[in-house]
């Protein structure tokens, strides 16, 4: 099957906007092992292409209704999908490399136990740091650093204009910036009195 051409015809269509549970079964199960085969190339873990998959059609569920027509479905799967596989890619980059870092730091365990942060307590501090953030604010840097999301695409989102975007993200970046320096300052000071 050709799954580009894969036909809904208009009422179906119209249904699946409407969130009929069949047509979205059909179009899931239509689009699923082409996207799940794709999506596993990228992060060779069948486990974290099935978590990633499903999070793709939870996205074309929620916007379902911003879809102009049966033929954006399939774009729309293997556009979302290509993001989140690469916003995968690039966090167990970062895992990778933290832990690699982590274990060429010899601290002393004894006197600088209370040093050593876990990834989660380290994941904590930055979504309160985030958290601290003005409502919009907030949104808005959520959407483009988690969900990768343009300016424009935040802009017709939310209905503000693509500088106000800018304008939110740039203020956004510089808050959480400085709250980090000052929270690597204080440990870097720490580790130096250890």
């Amino acid at each position: 099957m050709d799954l580009k051409g894969f036909p809904l015809d208009l009422e179906e269509f119209e249904r699946f906007q409407m969130a009929d549970g069949r047509v979205f079964r059909k179009i899931f199960d239509c689009y699923k092992p082409s996207l799940q085969e794709k999506v596993c190339r990228l992060t060779s873990s069948p486990t974290e292409a099935e978590e990633i998959v499903q999070e793709v059609f939870v996205q074309l569920f929620l916007k379902r209704k911003e879809i102009p027509s049966a033929e954006a479905i399939f774009p729309f799967l293997y556009v979302v999908a290509k993001r989140l596989a690469i916003s995968h890619f690039r966090k167990e980059v970062i895992r990778k490399q933290y832990r690699m870092d982590s274990g060429n730091i010899q601290l002393n365990t004894t006197s600088c136990a209370h040093i050593q942060l876990e990834q989660k307590e380290r994941e904590q501090m930055l979504e309160k740091i985030i958290d601290a953030l003005p409502a919009q604010q907030k949104r808005i840097y959520q959407m483009n650093k988690f969900e990768e999301k343009s300016y424009q695409e935040i802009a017709e989102h939310i209905g503000i204009s693509r500088n106000t975007v800018r304008n939110h993200l740039t203020a956004a970046c510089s808050f959480v910036k400085l709250r980090l320096q000052k929270i690597l300052f204080t440990l870097a000071v720490l580790l130096v009195l250890c």
